[in-house]
């Protein structure tokens, strides 16, 4: 496997474990609401962890570019993008 094939996958695992660890966060904010929390805490909750999520992704980009590590930047774009459609999709199917 090529050098800058590995750092793109790097940078997609990356990627993938923001989006993992904001869907954890996500669930536990949930359930917070569910047992007593109200709609108005859950939903201030979720906002503060898309603010979060949105920082993260930034700080993986940049962080990636300063080490010189161009590759991993685009993979942790790339799946980024990919991950934020297939949510889109999601979020299209359940509201019908």
């Amino acid at each position: 496997m090529a050098e800058n094939q590995a750092e793109e996958l790097r940078g997609e695992i990356v990627a993938l474990e923001t989006a993992l660890a904001a869907a954890f966060g996500e669930i536990a904010v949930l359930r917070a609401a569910i047992e007593g929390g109200g709609s108005d805490a859950a939903l201030s909750a979720m906002e503060g962890m898309a603010a979060q999520l949105e920082g993260s992704v930034l700080r993986g980009v940049i962080g990636a570019e300063t080490l010189g590590r161009p590759a991993a930047a685009a993979g942790f774009e790339r799946r980024m993008e990919q991950i934020a459609h297939a949510l889109r999709n999601a979020i299209a199917f359940r509201d019908r």
